[in-house]
Protein backbone atom coordinates (compact mmCIF):
# COMPACT_ATOMS: atom_id res chain seq x y z
CA UNK A 1 0.00 0.00 0.00
CA UNK A 2 2.92 2.13 0.33
CA UNK A 3 3.72 4.95 -2.33
CA UNK A 4 7.34 5.05 -3.15
CA UNK A 5 7.77 8.43 -1.50
CA UNK A 6 6.46 6.73 1.86
CA UNK A 7 8.84 3.99 1.37
CA UNK A 8 11.92 6.68 0.51
CA UNK A 9 10.61 8.73 4.33
CA UNK A 10 10.32 5.40 6.54
CA UNK A 11 13.76 5.31 5.88
CA UNK A 12 14.75 8.34 6.33
CA UNK A 13 12.97 8.91 9.26
CA UNK A 14 12.73 5.49 11.84
CA UNK A 15 12.51 7.93 15.02
CA UNK A 16 10.00 10.27 13.82
CA UNK A 17 7.38 9.46 16.10
CA UNK A 18 7.63 8.61 19.48
CA UNK A 19 6.42 5.40 20.82
CA UNK A 20 3.61 5.12 23.59
CA UNK A 21 4.74 2.39 24.80
CA UNK A 22 8.50 3.78 25.72
CA UNK A 23 8.68 3.41 29.05
CA UNK A 24 11.49 5.57 30.06
CA UNK A 25 12.21 8.10 27.08
CA UNK A 26 10.92 9.26 23.91
CA UNK A 27 12.48 11.32 20.74
CA UNK A 28 11.60 15.03 20.10
CA UNK A 29 12.83 16.49 17.32
CA UNK A 30 16.39 14.19 17.47
CA UNK A 31 16.56 14.46 21.28
CA UNK A 32 16.10 12.21 23.81
CA UNK A 33 14.32 13.78 26.74
CA UNK A 34 12.82 12.55 29.94
CA UNK A 35 8.79 12.46 30.13
CA UNK A 36 8.69 14.33 33.46
CA UNK A 37 10.81 16.93 31.91
CA UNK A 38 8.76 17.07 28.55
CA UNK A 39 5.28 16.93 30.72
CA UNK A 40 6.56 20.33 32.88
CA UNK A 41 7.70 22.54 29.68
CA UNK A 42 4.25 21.21 28.08
CA UNK A 43 2.70 22.53 30.96
CA UNK A 44 4.42 25.79 31.06
CA UNK A 45 4.68 26.85 27.19
CA UNK A 46 0.87 25.88 27.43
CA UNK A 47 0.07 28.74 30.40
CA UNK A 48 2.59 30.98 28.73
CA UNK A 49 0.47 30.58 25.46
CA UNK A 50 -2.54 30.78 27.27
CA UNK A 51 -1.68 34.12 28.90
CA UNK A 52 -0.54 35.46 25.48
CA UNK A 53 -3.87 34.61 23.45
CA UNK A 54 -6.46 36.10 26.42
CA UNK A 55 -5.07 39.54 24.93
CA UNK A 56 -7.01 41.27 22.57
CA UNK A 57 -5.22 41.61 19.08
CA UNK A 58 -4.36 45.39 19.75
CA UNK A 59 -2.58 44.61 22.89
CA UNK A 60 -0.93 41.47 21.82
CA UNK A 61 0.52 43.57 18.57
CA UNK A 62 2.04 46.61 20.84
CA UNK A 63 3.37 44.17 23.87
CA UNK A 64 4.97 42.34 21.19
CA UNK A 65 6.66 45.15 19.42
CA UNK A 66 7.50 46.60 22.74
CA UNK A 67 9.36 43.31 23.32
CA UNK A 68 10.58 42.63 20.33
CA UNK A 69 12.60 46.16 20.31
CA UNK A 70 14.26 45.07 24.11
CA UNK A 71 15.08 41.76 22.29
CA UNK A 72 16.44 42.56 19.24
CA UNK A 73 19.09 44.94 21.06
CA UNK A 74 19.90 42.22 23.04
CA UNK A 75 23.26 40.18 22.06
CA UNK A 76 21.16 37.17 21.76
CA UNK A 77 21.98 34.09 20.00
CA UNK A 78 19.39 35.09 17.86
CA UNK A 79 20.77 38.00 16.71
CA UNK A 80 24.28 36.28 16.04
CA UNK A 81 22.82 34.11 14.05
CA UNK A 82 20.65 36.24 11.96
CA UNK A 83 23.79 38.73 11.30
CA UNK A 84 25.29 35.58 10.33
CA UNK A 85 22.64 34.47 7.87
CA UNK A 86 22.40 37.80 6.69
CA UNK A 87 26.11 38.08 5.83
CA UNK A 88 25.54 35.27 3.81
CA UNK A 89 22.76 35.82 1.73
CA UNK A 90 23.07 39.73 1.57
CA UNK A 91 26.55 39.98 1.12
CA UNK A 92 25.97 43.04 -0.82
CA UNK A 93 24.39 45.18 1.79
CA UNK A 94 26.44 47.27 4.37
CA UNK A 95 27.13 46.37 7.85
CA UNK A 96 24.58 48.71 9.59
CA UNK A 97 21.53 47.87 7.06
CA UNK A 98 22.35 44.11 7.50
CA UNK A 99 22.41 44.58 11.71
CA UNK A 100 19.11 46.79 11.43
CA UNK A 101 17.80 44.07 9.01
CA UNK A 102 18.92 41.85 11.77
CA UNK A 103 16.91 43.17 14.44
CA UNK A 104 13.89 44.28 12.04
CA UNK A 105 13.09 40.60 12.02
CA UNK A 106 13.55 39.71 15.55
CA UNK A 107 10.87 41.86 16.25
CA UNK A 108 8.62 40.77 13.50
CA UNK A 109 9.73 37.07 15.14
CA UNK A 110 8.53 38.28 18.29
CA UNK A 111 5.04 39.67 16.84
CA UNK A 112 4.51 35.96 15.04
CA UNK A 113 4.92 34.11 18.66
CA UNK A 114 2.19 36.52 20.13
CA UNK A 115 0.08 36.27 17.30
CA UNK A 116 -0.06 32.50 16.82
CA UNK A 117 -0.48 32.53 20.39
CA UNK A 118 -3.74 34.27 20.11
CA UNK A 119 -4.93 32.49 16.37
CA UNK A 120 -4.46 28.91 18.20
CA UNK A 121 -6.71 29.28 20.14
CA UNK A 122 -9.01 32.07 18.22
CA UNK A 123 -8.30 31.21 14.72
CA UNK A 124 -11.62 33.08 13.86
CA UNK A 125 -9.60 36.34 14.85
CA UNK A 126 -6.80 35.29 12.67
CA UNK A 127 -8.65 34.71 9.40
CA UNK A 128 -10.61 37.75 9.92
CA UNK A 129 -7.56 39.56 9.69
CA UNK A 130 -7.04 38.97 5.90
CA UNK A 131 -7.06 42.13 4.68
CA UNK A 132 -6.27 41.93 1.03
CA UNK A 133 -5.65 39.02 -1.54
CA UNK A 134 -2.42 39.16 -3.99
CA UNK A 135 -1.98 36.40 -7.31
CA UNK A 136 -4.14 33.86 -6.09
CA UNK A 137 -6.28 33.83 -9.91
CA UNK A 138 -4.14 31.36 -11.09
CA UNK A 139 -4.40 29.30 -7.86
CA UNK A 140 -8.23 29.44 -8.24
CA UNK A 141 -8.04 28.64 -11.86
CA UNK A 142 -6.22 25.01 -11.06
CA UNK A 143 -8.42 24.30 -8.15
CA UNK A 144 -11.54 24.73 -10.64
CA UNK A 145 -9.66 22.85 -13.44
CA UNK A 146 -9.59 19.76 -10.47
CA UNK A 147 -5.59 19.73 -10.51
CA UNK A 148 -3.71 18.59 -7.09
CA UNK A 149 -2.13 21.72 -5.94
CA UNK A 150 1.21 21.97 -3.89
CA UNK A 151 1.71 24.95 -1.63
CA UNK A 152 5.30 25.78 -0.34
CA UNK A 153 5.21 27.98 2.45
CA UNK A 154 8.60 28.91 4.02
CA UNK A 155 9.31 30.82 7.39
CA UNK A 156 8.07 34.09 6.29
CA UNK A 157 5.21 36.44 7.77
CA UNK A 158 2.28 34.42 9.45
CA UNK A 159 1.73 31.26 8.09
CA UNK A 160 -1.11 30.42 10.27
CA UNK A 161 -3.12 33.05 8.96
CA UNK A 162 -2.12 31.50 5.53
CA UNK A 163 -3.06 28.08 6.53
CA UNK A 164 -6.30 29.34 8.01
CA UNK A 165 -7.10 31.31 4.62
CA UNK A 166 -6.09 28.18 2.36
CA UNK A 167 -8.32 25.67 4.39
CA UNK A 168 -11.44 28.07 4.54
CA UNK A 169 -10.95 28.99 0.40
CA UNK A 170 -10.10 25.70 -0.86
CA UNK A 171 -9.27 22.54 1.92
CA UNK A 172 -6.61 21.84 2.97
CA UNK A 173 -3.94 18.91 3.33
CA UNK A 174 -0.94 19.41 5.36
CA UNK A 175 1.38 17.11 7.41
CA UNK A 176 1.70 17.57 11.28
CA UNK A 177 5.02 16.86 13.17
CA UNK A 178 4.76 16.62 17.12
CA UNK A 179 6.99 19.01 19.03
CA UNK A 180 7.04 16.07 21.70
CA UNK A 181 5.63 18.73 23.98
CA UNK A 182 1.99 16.65 23.89
CA UNK A 183 0.42 19.97 25.56
CA UNK A 184 1.30 22.49 22.98
CA UNK A 185 0.68 19.75 20.40
CA UNK A 186 -2.87 19.60 20.96
CA UNK A 187 -3.45 23.11 21.00
CA UNK A 188 -1.63 23.74 17.60
CA UNK A 189 -3.50 21.14 15.56
CA UNK A 190 -6.82 22.21 16.97
CA UNK A 191 -6.52 25.38 16.17
CA UNK A 192 -4.96 24.43 12.84
CA UNK A 193 -8.21 21.88 12.27
CA UNK A 194 -10.73 24.78 13.27
CA UNK A 195 -11.52 25.48 9.78
CA UNK A 196 -11.43 22.02 8.38
CA UNK A 197 -8.18 21.03 7.57
CA UNK A 198 -6.71 16.72 6.99
CA UNK A 199 -3.89 16.70 9.01
CA UNK A 200 -1.37 13.88 8.22
CA UNK A 201 1.25 12.44 10.49
CA UNK A 202 4.88 12.72 9.37
CA UNK A 203 4.91 8.93 8.93
CA UNK A 204 5.12 6.55 6.08
CA UNK A 205 1.34 6.06 6.04
CA UNK A 206 0.89 9.90 6.36
CA UNK A 207 2.73 10.34 3.48
CA UNK A 208 0.82 7.37 1.25
CA UNK A 209 -2.09 9.12 2.45
CA UNK A 210 -0.92 12.82 1.41
CA UNK A 211 -0.07 11.31 -2.09
CA UNK A 212 -3.80 9.69 -2.60
CA UNK A 213 -5.37 13.01 -1.21
CA UNK A 214 -3.37 14.74 -3.85
CA UNK A 215 -3.54 12.41 -6.97
CA UNK A 216 -7.44 13.16 -6.47
CA UNK A 217 -6.95 17.04 -6.67
CA UNK A 218 -6.31 18.18 -3.02
CA UNK A 219 -4.78 20.91 -2.27
CA UNK A 220 -1.72 20.63 0.08
CA UNK A 221 1.21 22.73 1.75
CA UNK A 222 4.57 22.10 2.89
CA UNK A 223 7.41 24.49 4.73
CA UNK A 224 9.99 23.84 1.95
CA UNK A 225 12.91 25.72 4.54
CA UNK A 226 13.25 23.33 6.99
CA UNK A 227 16.76 21.52 7.51
CA UNK A 228 15.73 17.73 7.06
CA UNK A 229 16.17 14.68 9.07
CA UNK A 230 19.96 13.03 7.57
CA UNK A 231 19.66 11.05 4.59
CA UNK A 232 16.27 12.89 3.39
CA UNK A 233 17.72 16.05 1.74
CA UNK A 234 20.54 17.20 -0.54
CA UNK A 235 22.97 20.26 -0.59
CA UNK A 236 21.63 22.49 -2.98
CA UNK A 237 22.31 26.77 -3.47
CA UNK A 238 20.22 28.60 -0.87
CA UNK A 239 21.37 32.22 -1.16
CA UNK A 240 24.29 30.97 -3.13
CA UNK A 241 25.52 28.80 -0.38
CA UNK A 242 25.05 25.07 -0.09
CA UNK A 243 22.18 24.18 2.20
CA UNK A 244 20.71 21.02 2.91
CA UNK A 245 17.44 21.09 1.81
CA UNK A 246 14.72 18.78 1.82
CA UNK A 247 13.48 16.07 -0.89
CA UNK A 248 10.17 15.47 0.17
CA UNK A 249 8.18 17.83 -1.83
CA UNK A 250 9.73 17.82 -4.86
CA UNK A 251 9.01 14.62 -5.07
CA UNK A 252 5.26 14.72 -4.50
CA UNK A 253 5.13 17.06 -7.04
CA UNK A 254 7.15 14.63 -8.93
CA UNK A 255 4.92 11.99 -8.06
CA UNK A 256 1.81 13.72 -8.22
CA UNK A 257 2.09 16.16 -11.04
CA UNK A 258 1.11 19.23 -8.77
CA UNK A 259 0.83 22.65 -9.82
CA UNK A 260 2.97 24.35 -7.54
CA UNK A 261 2.59 27.85 -6.04
CA UNK A 262 4.61 30.10 -3.23
CA UNK A 263 2.19 32.18 -0.69
CA UNK A 264 2.96 33.97 2.62
CA UNK A 265 0.83 36.07 4.63
CA UNK A 266 2.16 39.67 4.87
CA UNK A 267 2.11 41.35 8.51
CA UNK A 268 0.80 44.93 7.36
CA UNK A 269 2.04 47.89 9.31
CA UNK A 270 0.36 48.17 13.09
CA UNK A 271 -3.00 46.48 13.18
CA UNK A 272 -4.08 46.37 9.55
CA UNK A 273 -3.91 42.66 9.27
CA UNK A 274 -2.60 40.57 6.64
CA UNK A 275 -2.36 40.35 2.96
CA UNK A 276 -2.25 37.33 1.13
CA UNK A 277 0.15 36.53 -1.85
CA UNK A 278 0.59 33.72 -3.84
CA UNK A 279 3.01 33.35 -6.19
CA UNK A 280 4.11 30.75 -9.27
CA UNK A 281 7.24 28.66 -8.22
CA UNK A 282 9.85 28.17 -10.56
CA UNK A 283 9.22 25.22 -13.40
CA UNK A 284 12.37 23.64 -12.32
CA UNK A 285 10.65 22.72 -9.15
CA UNK A 286 9.16 20.27 -11.46
CA UNK A 287 12.13 18.52 -12.98
CA UNK A 288 13.20 15.05 -13.14
CA UNK A 289 16.47 15.67 -11.98
CA UNK A 290 16.20 16.31 -8.10
CA UNK A 291 18.95 18.11 -7.78
CA UNK A 292 17.42 20.67 -10.56
CA UNK A 293 14.19 20.58 -8.79
CA UNK A 294 15.37 21.28 -5.45
CA UNK A 295 17.33 24.29 -6.54
CA UNK A 296 14.58 25.34 -8.57
CA UNK A 297 12.68 25.24 -5.39
CA UNK A 298 15.13 27.67 -3.24
CA UNK A 299 15.68 30.03 -5.94
CA UNK A 300 11.65 30.38 -5.52
CA UNK A 301 11.89 30.44 -1.94
CA UNK A 302 14.44 33.76 -2.17
CA UNK A 303 12.22 35.74 -4.56
CA UNK A 304 9.30 35.25 -1.77
CA UNK A 305 11.89 36.34 0.83
CA UNK A 306 13.15 39.38 -1.27
CA UNK A 307 9.39 40.41 -0.94
CA UNK A 308 9.99 41.36 2.51
CA UNK A 309 13.65 40.22 3.83
CA UNK A 310 12.71 41.43 7.57
CA UNK A 311 9.65 39.24 8.23
CA UNK A 312 11.57 35.99 7.34
CA UNK A 313 12.72 33.72 10.12
CA UNK A 314 16.77 34.47 9.90
CA UNK A 315 17.16 33.16 13.39
CA UNK A 316 16.60 30.10 12.05
CA UNK A 317 20.34 27.87 11.41
CA UNK A 318 19.94 27.26 8.18
CA UNK A 319 23.17 26.48 6.72
CA UNK A 320 23.70 24.26 10.32
CA UNK A 321 24.00 20.92 7.98
CA UNK A 322 27.02 21.84 5.39
CA UNK A 323 28.38 19.75 2.76
CA UNK A 324 31.50 17.41 4.10
CA UNK A 325 34.71 19.27 5.02
CA UNK A 326 32.79 22.35 5.71
CA UNK A 327 32.57 24.22 8.55
CA UNK A 328 28.85 25.22 10.03
CA UNK A 329 29.03 29.06 9.87
CA UNK A 330 27.42 29.36 13.29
Amino acid sequence: RSSAASDVYKRQHPHRWCSPAAPVYCRAMGRKTHPRIQRAKGQIAIVALRLIGALPFVINRALATIIGVIVARLPTQALKVSKTNLALCYPALSDAKRAQLARESLIESIKNTFEIALFWRRPAQGLQRVAAVDGDAPLRQAVADGKPIMILAPHLGCWEVLNFWLATEFGLHAMFAPSGLPEVDNLVRSGREHFGSTMYPTTARGVAGLVRAMKKGALTAILPDQVPDRRSGRHVPFYGHPAYTGTLACKLIRQTGAVTFMAWARRLPGTQGYEIRIRPADTAIADDDLDNALAGMNHSIEQLIDESPNQYLWSYKRFRRPPPGSDTPY
